[in-house]
Parts: structure tokens; sequence; C-alpha cells
């Protein structure tokens, strides 16, 4: 210590001597035409809480920049912050000019340059495990005997560690750890593991999982510089005893700034409390409800309350849950608590006398509100003969002069008595008063505040206290961090800034506007009447044409869903039929061409029936989009193995050029679908043998959560003529030469235009004769979830043996097809005629007999809706989880939702695809054996 005495003297003299020279420079010639060189130091800044940190703005923060801030005062350095993460290594190699948070030690002196003056003292903390139920902050002798680990270099702290051990007749081991056995720069690992049981330090970064057990008189710190640098050195010393000199407190200000005050003792439950959390599980709280600022939880304003906020921190620290009982005002929810309705109050107002007195044990205060009185504008306070008005289960502050006392159940009926001039002034908490007032309208109220008071706000339980329920909620409030408690405090108290404004707010407030608006209505009130005679007729006229317009659709609509419902009934048998023939073997080749054109223009006349009613559906505006999750590489793959063959057998060169097979989108993939189908199948047609069609799909960025796609299909066929380019989207409109070409209802364009509409886009066409067509749109589709794609199941693993198959179909052609495909594949069928059989066929048999049903939709005795509910309502284990699957010629997307909301697992559209059935057999049945 007398070296680093000798060392600080010389120092002085050196500051001596270079101020003589500088004044002496001053008068120099040469000094007087020099400009002063701006300094840059190059300063450590880590991670280090409290000392060199990131503010919540990005900016540098801490002790260490706020007392460079206030040396630049002095000096005019400016300064370069340097993030490291090996400060002391990286200032050895001299990569830094100015490091700041270093303790002294003799030992370090030829590391660092040290100045007079330090920057304040750090409290030495003794960290405990939270969970480490043998030590208590409350009783020091818990300590005894316990493994205390100690950084080696902190010397200083060492020893006053050891003399507060000799003052507190601790008898501790203390275990020695080096630099190496630092992790992230600190020890906090080896007390987590138990390796040691307290850990010395100073609480900087402290796990949530530590606290502080005791703390003693710390370190004293320091910004310190390179050895070898004097010039900096001095100016640190010059700076530090100006600023000093100027505000001696300036080192406590600063450390009560920038350091938490970490809380020294945490509460551990006990044995008894503990057992008591697993019992009881869930406290019910009885609170008044909508009572700003304390409990808000319905309401829309962006916080819930000081309560719940509160129990959160008390949930967090036992594992209670807590229920609320809303109650109508604040003296029901205490009535709540004394009746054993409830187990706790959420708030209550007042010191422990008046708890008392309402036979309750309030909780250490979680929060302090400041109380107001309100009084009426055309009343004076304080004066005689007041009449003031309070809250019922409250009382008055013994400062208020009141000579008559009148309460009230609710604030409300209270401050609308003083905007009145009922009652003259009103006393109560002021957050709850302003936030009614600002919400009331209430014009004829003043606010007058009350200095120097506070309300604690506490818990409160009955007397008296039975249940380890009170010292639970004391020791929760009581591990509460005054932050913590300030968070919730900032939260709470805001300016909802809502004003609703009600007819009587504006009498009260303005005469002669409400006045002037009874006037306007009645003005308008004469024009409307004037108005509805001449209308009503006009609209009767309207309504009449309008009943009969959709009177129409709705027939329109009728006709064509059961004229869909009656063709495809043959049809189911015909591809049915179709099917089953092309299994007999060593069928001749030309039967079998026959079949397949059979097949293919059932195919084409459902595409037929599908068209017309899509184009209706349009009309009647009952066209929707669903909204799922799919894969583009999935979509543009099916598209490219459905028409890669017909464009072989064509002589076309057929290919898709895509940016986006990778991504995923939401929308509807089935009519997005369609439409690039129908634009590819009209390109087919139209294109000669040796052309191109190319479907081209470009993404480009729309936002962070969508895309905006551009689809285009161009082909280099006859192409259209400018005339006809508005035509071809008209429907039953077909342009071309070609008879054979133009077949089909000239439905296809106008529909894919209204679904790229209904998508948010446009189907637009370029085209010139001879040189081909281009059609596009643009959508704007956002971007979905990844989904992974259920495993299908290929057609040679399409085996149904040892299934069980009950099939309700009142059509026995329909019946004896089906009956025989699935036999086909091993499947065991039982067929009933309708869905009343299938219920009683159902709940005859034994658990586990039918592994599937299948059913159709309308059936005679009871339609296939009824039946699936009715299975579903069984109480038996498998009416829950065999798997139903509609098999219907209604098609419509209503017709699934049905089916899926009367219970159905599946659903296969008639004329049924066999493949498409054995898959969806497969699905159902094998999630149902998961279930």
């Amino acid at each position: 210590m007398i070296k680093h005495q000798l060392q600080r003297g010389i120092r002085r003299l050196a500051a001596v001597f270079l101020s003589a020279f500088l004044v002496v420079s001053l008068f120099s010639p040469c000094a007087a035409a020099a400009e002063p060189e701006e300094t840059v130091l190059r300063v450590a800044f880590p991670n280090a809480e409290g000392y060199t940190s990131l503010s919540e703005d990005g900016s540098p923060a801490g002790v260490v920049v706020d007392y460079l801030n206030e040396i630049s005062k002095y000096t005019g350095w400016k300064y370069e912050y340097v993030s490291t993460s090996n400060a002391v290594g990286d200032f050895q190699d001299g990569k830094f000019d100015l490091m700041g948070g270093t303790f002294y030690s003799e030992s370090l002196e030829d590391m660092f340059a040290y100045p007079d003056y330090n920057c304040g003292y750090t409290q030495a903390k003794l960290m405990a495990r939270k969970e480490d139920a043998s030590i208590r902050s409350y009783d020091m002798g818990t300590l005894n005997g316990k493994t205390i680990g100690v950084y080696d270099r902190s010397t200083e702290n060492i020893q006053r560690l050891k003399d507060w051990l000799t003052i507190q007749a601790l008898d501790c081991e203390i275990r020695y750890y080096s630099r190496d056995d630092l992790e992230n720069g600190n020890l906090y690992n080896r007390l987590e593991s138990g390796e040691v049981d307290l850990l010395l330090g100073y609480g900087t970064d402290m796990p949530d999982t530590l606290y502080a057990a005791a703390s003693f008189g710390g370190q004293a710190h320091y910004i310190v510089t390179q050895p070898d640098n004097q010039e900096i050195l001095d100016g640190l010393n010059m700076a530090l005893e100006q600023i000093y000199a100027a505000d001696p407190d300036f080192a406590e200000k600063e450390q009560e700034k920038n350091f938490v005050d970490h809380m020294t003792g945490y509460a551990v439950l006990t044995e008894q409390e503990l057992s008591y959390i697993a019992e009881k599980g869930t406290v019910t709280v009885a609170v008044p409800d909508n009572w700003h600022p304390l409990y808000c939880v319905d309401i829309d304003d962006y916080h819930e309350g000081f309560v719940p906020d509160v129990l959160k921190k008390v949930t967090e620290y036992s594992g209670l849950q807590f229920t609320y009982l809303t109650c109508d005002s604040y003296m029901d929810a205490i009535t709540m608590v004394q009746e054993g309705k409830a187990d706790m109050l959420g708030f209550f107002l007042g010191p422990e006398a008046r708890a008392s007195d309402h036979g309750l044990a309030r909780t250490t205060a979680y929060a302090g509100l400041a109380p107001i009185l309100v009084r009426n504008k055309n009343v004076t306070y304080p004066s005689e003969g007041r009449v003031c008005g309070v809250m019922n289960g409250r009382i008055k502050s013994e400062s208020i002069v009141a000579d008559e006392i009148i309460y009230y159940d609710s604030v409300e009926e209270g401050l609308s008595d003083v905007n009145r001039g009922k009652i003259d002034f009103f006393y109560g908490i002021g957050a709850h008063i302003e936030n009614i007032i600002r919400t009331g309208n209430l014009t004829n109220v003043v606010q007058v505040s009350l200095p120097n008071s506070n309300t604690e706000i506490s818990f409160a339980v009955s007397k008296p206290v039975d249940s380890p329920l009170f010292s639970i909620l004391n020791k929760a409030v009581n591990n509460m961090t005054e932050s913590e408690k300030e968070a919730i405090s900032s939260l709470n108290m805001i300016s909802i800034g809502d004003t609703h404004i009600t007819l009587s707010g504006i009498v009260a407030s303005n005469p002669q506007l409400a006045i002037t608006v009874v006037l306007l209505f009645l003005v308008l009130t004469i024009l409307l009447v004037s108005l509805y005679f001449y209308f009503r007729l006009r609209s009767a006229k309207m309504r009449l044409g309008l009943e009969k317009a959709e009177a129409d659709s709705r027939a329109k609509t009728d006709f064509l869903s059961r004229m869909s419902h009656e063709i495809r009934t043959p049809m189911n048998a015909i591809v049915g039929l179709a099917d089953l023939t092309e299994r007999i073997p060593d069928l001749p080749e030309k039967a079998q061409r026959n079949l397949g054109k059979v097949k293919a223009s059932s195919h084409y006349l459902l595409s037929l029936i599908n068209d017309i009613l899509d184009m209706s559906r349009i009309e009647s505006g009952k066209m929707t989009l669903n909204c799922a999750s799919f894969s583009m590489d999935e979509l543009l793959d099916n598209i490219e193995s459905m028409l890669a063959t017909d464009a072989e057998r064509r002589g076309l060169v057929f290919q898709i050029e895509s940016n986006v097979r990778a991504e995923t989108y939401l929308g509807d993939n089935v009519r997005l679908r369609q439409v690039i189908l129908n634009l590819l199948s009209n390109a087919f047609k139209f294109t000669n043998e040796d052309g191109s069609v190319t479907l081209r799909v470009h993404g480009a960025p729309a936002s962070q959560t969508g895309q905006e796609l551009t689809v285009q299909v161009i082909d280099t066929g006859v192409g259209i003529a400018p005339e006809s380019q508005e035509r071809v989207f008209q429907s039953f409109e077909q342009v071309g030469t070609s008879t054979s070409k133009s077949m089909g209802t000239g439905l296809g364009l106008p529909i894919s235009r209204s679904i790229v509409r209904l998508m948010g886009g446009d189907l637009l066409l370029r085209s010139e004769l001879g040189r081909g067509s281009t059609f596009y749109f643009t959508i704007t589709l956002p971007f979905g979830e990844r989904i992974q794609q259920p495993e299908l199941c290929q057609k040679t693993d399409m085996t149904l043996h040892g299934i069980r198959i009950l099939f309700a179909e009142d059509n026995d052609l329909n019946a004896e097809i089906a009956m025989e495909l699935l036999g086909a594949q091993g499947a065991d069928i039982q067929r009933v005629e309708n869905g009343k059989l299938a219920l009683e066929r159902f709940e005859a048999s034994t658990p586990g007999e039918f592994q599937a049903i299948l059913m159709d939709i309308q059936m005679p005795e009871m339609n296939g809706l009824n039946a699936t509910k009715a299975i579903r309502s069984l109480d038996r284990p498998d009416a829950q989880t065999i798997p139903i699957i509609a098999m219907t010629a209604n098609s419509f997307q209503e017709d699934v939702d049905a089916a899926l909301a009367a219970g159905m697992s599946g659903f296969v559209s008639k004329p049924v695809d066999i493949d498409v059935l054995f898959r969806e057999l497969h699905r159902t049945i094998r999630a149902a054996e998961k279930s």
C-alpha cells in the first residue's frame, strides 16, 4: 500500500508539471495557431449488468457509461464502445484505452493504472438456491457449517467475508475457484449444481433460481487505463476530482440508479404449505366486477388489473391456481369471504384496524394507491355543513372534514350524486374515480388531490386464520422485488382515454348544442316521414320482383341439384360396371378399349354437370372458397402427372416452370387446380401436334406473410382473334372453327374467371391469330403452415382382407356393384337398405364386429345423416370411433359439411372412383386404430 501511495504522489507531481507546461504553451504562437485534436478512446464494453450493457433503445448504458459521459465534460474525450467477451484479456493485449468495473488489487497494479478516485462500492452478497430450505436468511445460524464458493482473485472480498463470518460467529468452509473454473465469467453453475451451498459475489445477472441470503460491505470499483498512459490517467484524476467536488453523492446516486437492489432473503414454502397447495389446487377470489385498476379482466383496455397480475406471481411462486367470483360491489365481495363462499378477498382497501372490523386478516400490501376527494364544482372545501360520500365497506380519512357521511354500494352512484349536487363530495381511490369521471361525462365535479396520503392494497382472508393460504400469500408478496411491483403498477396505472358520450352528458355540458341537435332531429324526422310513403310503394314493388327472382333461383338450384343426383346415380352404375368388367380375366383388347371410352365419356359427362352446377352457384352468389394450407409442389406435381400422358398422346411439348415449388400457401387448392387444369385443357385442344404448352408460376414477395403469384398458361396454338378475346369469357360462348375442338358447354373460362376474381385477381388473355395464346392471372396468397403429407396407400397395398363393412344403400344395382368391387379386395360386406336398418344392425352387433360403415345419404325410412347421428350417440365403446364414410350422389360442399357435422369420418361422391374409396377406407380405418 505504501508503494501505491508513493505512486499516487508521483502522479500528482507529474500532473502539476503537466499543468504548468500547458499554461506556458497557451502563450506560444505555435500553440495559438494549432487546433486541438479530437481524442477518441476505445472503451471495453462487456455485457455486465449495471456496469456496461445496452438499454432498451440499443444505446450504451450503465455506471461506467454515466461516469465517462460526465468525465468527457471536463476532458472533451469521445468514446468508441467496443463489445468484448474477454475484457481483461483484450485490455492486456492493448485493444482498449479504458475499462470500467475494475476492482483494486495491489497485485494488479502492473496490469492496470488506477486513478485516485473510485466509482463507488458494490455490496458483496452470499447467494443461495431458492430450493435450499436449510438456509433461512432471517436466521444467520443456518449458514453455520455451509460451504462457500469464492473466486480466488477477489482477495479483498474474501477478506471481508472472513471478517463478516467472524463477527457472525459462523464456521464455514471456503472453497476457492480459479479463473479456469469460471463459466460465462461466473461461478453460478457451481452453486446451482449443489457443489457449494453459498456463493460469494455481487448478484449481477443472478439467475431466477438464486437469491441473496446475506449481504455485507463490498469493494470499490474503478475506471482504469493502460499502465503506460499517464496522460489519460491524469485526465481521469482531474475529471473525477471535479465531479466529486461538485456532487459528493455522485457515486451513491449512480449506484442506486444502475444496480438492482437484489432482494436479500427468500421465503421458502414449508411442508404444511406444500401439502395445502397439492390438496387445494385452486383458490376462489372474491372481487367486485370491473373495478379499475385492480380488477379489469373482461375489459378491453390492455391490462387485467393489479389483482390478476399479482396472483400470477403467486402462482409462479407456489403453483396455486386462482378463479374469480365477481360481485356487484366491494361490500358484497367482503361478505362472500366472511360467509366462507370465497377463500380470499382480491383487494382490501385500508388499514389493519379496518380489516379487523370486518373480521378479516390483511396480508402484506402489494400496492399503494393515492386517494382523492371529488367535490361538486359549486361547493367549496373545506367548509362546514358538508356531506361526504364513501363506498360501503370503507371509511373516510380522519383528515377529511364532513358533518355527515352517506355510504354507497358503488363509486359510480356516489359520483353521480356529487355531479347532481345531492352530496357535496366523495372520497375514494384516485385511479378508480378518475376512470369513472372520464367514461361517465361528469362535468359538474372537480378533483381535489390529497398530498402525503396513500391507501395500502392487500389481500385478505377471514379471521381467525386457520389455513396456510394466508402465509403463502404473505411469502409470495414479500418475495416480489420492487421492480416487479413497479412493473405491475406501470402496466395497470394507465389512462383508458375512452370517453363514452351520452345524451345526458351533452345536455349537462352544452345545453345550446343539445337544443340544436333536437331541432335537427325534428327536421330530419319530418323529412324522413315525407319520404317514407314514397319509398314504401317503390320498395314493395322491388321486393316482389326480388322474391320472384329468388324463387326462380331456388327452383333452378333445386332442379339442378335433383338432376345432378339423378344423373350421378346411374352414372355410378355405369362406371362401376365398367370397373367390374375390366377385372374379367382375358378380356379382349377391343372390349378393354371400349370400356375405357365408356369411362372417359362418363367422366366427361360428369365434368359437364359440374360446370353447370358451378355456374349456377356463381350466378346465385353461393360459391365460396375454402382456406387451408397446401403445398405448391404437390399441386404442380399432381397437374403434371395428370396431363403428361395426354400431352405425349397429342404430340405436344408440355413443361412446368416455377420458382415457388418449395412454398406452402393458405388458400383453396382445389379451385386453383380447377382453374389451371381448365386453362391447360383448352391449350391442349387448340394446339397442333409438335406445338408446346407451358405452365409458368412465378412468385414475387408481397409481404413477410404472403406472396404474389402470377400464373400463366402459354401455348403455340391457333390463337384467338382480337374481336373474340372478350367473348370467350362469356357463358355458353365457344370460339373455334373445329367442332371437335369446340365441344363442351362453353362454361370453363367464365367459371375460371369467376373463381380467380373470388381469389382477388382477374383472368386475362393475350393472343394473336396463328401465334398462340397466353391466359394469365395474379393473386396474393398468405403463407401457410408446412403440413406433413399423410401416407397414401398404393394400389398394391389396398387389400381389405379381414375387414367387415356395414353397407347402407337403397339402390340394388349400386349396392351390387360396390359389394362386388369391395369383395374382390377381400372385404366382408353386410348390406342394409336404409339408415334405420343400419342403426339396428350396428346396435345388434358386438363391439368391434364391423371395422367401417359405408352410408348413402338419401334413403327411405331414415337418411344417412340421421343414422350417423344415432350411431354416434349409442352407449358403446366403438360408437364414437368406427369410421362412417358417406358414399352419395350429393356432391355440393354443403353436403360435405353436413356429413362431417353429423359425425361422418369421410366423404366419397358418386360416381365412385374405386381407388379413392379404397384410400378413404384405409385412411379412416388406420386413424380409428391409432385412436
